[in-house]
């Protein structure tokens, strides 16, 4: 995960859905087969041509492996630069959630983590493949021991603020450092004594910071149920209950546009049941 996937008519094949047609003889009464004309047959019609702007496509319907496909053909095709190399990496990551077992859900977190590096050995300068390489510290770190998750948390947030210095308008960026702020700022006596041994000394993290990076990104896309809600669950810790009621009934508000929006409104749910004191809440599956 996540959404109601729409059967395509049989007629359509391939990523872009091309219509194919069959012919062959035409069916003639018996008397008149003997002047039968062989229709020709049909002209072979080419796969179509993997872009990627298909890929994308596919990425905004989210169809996650579809997307794949294409861009994995494009990669077989001999591209190997950034924009491709992260696009693989986030198919990969997001395919994740849907795995049965956990040795599924690391092997895939694996690959995706190997794209993301090779993105950013194609191009130092690109911030998105920083970004994709943070994304995909994040989602294996909850699959590692907790030396290694917390060793990925300090890759996360450098990455991060990499892909922030290079494009300031990264709403992702802030967003994980966000998240980065209030994981950190939250952690219990056994993990921030382990946090002081990874790091060294245990690094800065607040609320409020997590909070200001939150705000700048819900600033710069207003429109994604993530900021909404991760920030309404900061308020949360804060104790700050209006506040966070406020911003989680927003994010519940929006629409499902993305792959995690589905999961993002139910740890919105889960928050408000335990500001309200109720019994869990659960969304209607899509």
């Amino acid at each position: 995960m996540r959404m109601t996937r729409v059967a395509r008519p049989l007629a359509k094949v391939g990523y872009l859905g091309v219509l194919l047609t069959s012919a062959g003889f035409f069916c003639l009464p018996v008397g008149l087969r003997a002047q039968a004309v062989a229709v020709p047959a049909p002209v072979s019609v080419p796969p179509p041509v993997a872009t990627l702007a298909a890929g994308d496509a596919l990425e905004v319907k989210i169809q996650t492996q579809a997307a794949l496909d294409v861009y994995l053909q494009l990669e077989k095709g001999g591209r190997q630069d950034a924009e491709l190399l992260y696009r693989i990496a986030r198919e990969y990551a997001e395919l994740m959630p849907d795995a049965k077992t956990k040795e599924e859900k690391k092997r895939l977190g694996e690959i995706a983590l190997d794209y993301a590096k090779r993105s950013v050995v194609a191009d130092g300068a690109d911030a998105k493949s920083y970004l994709s390489r943070a994304v995909c510290y994040g989602r294996l770190a909850p699959l590692m021991d907790d030396r290694t998750e917390l060793e990925y948390s300090r890759f996360i947030k450098a990455d991060a603020e990499t892909a922030l210095r290079l494009d300031p308008q990264l709403d992702d960026g802030d967003y994980i450092l966000g998240a980065w702020n209030y994981g950190m700022a939250n952690v219990g006596p056994v993990m921030r004594e382990l946090a002081a041994v990874v790091y060294g000394r245990l690094p800065e993290a607040s609320n409020e910071k997590a909070v200001e990076y939150l705000q700048k990104a819900m600033a710069i896309s207003p429109q994604r149920v993530c900021h909404h809600i991760e920030l309404g669950r900061v308020y949360a810790a804060m104790g700050k209950k209006d506040l966070a009621r406020a911003e989680i009934e927003k994010g519940l508000a929006l629409p499902i546009l993305e792959r995690d929006d589905e999961e993002m409104k139910q740890h919105g749910l889960d928050t408000l049941a335990v500001l309200d004191k109720k019994p869990m809440l659960f969304l209607p599956r899509h």
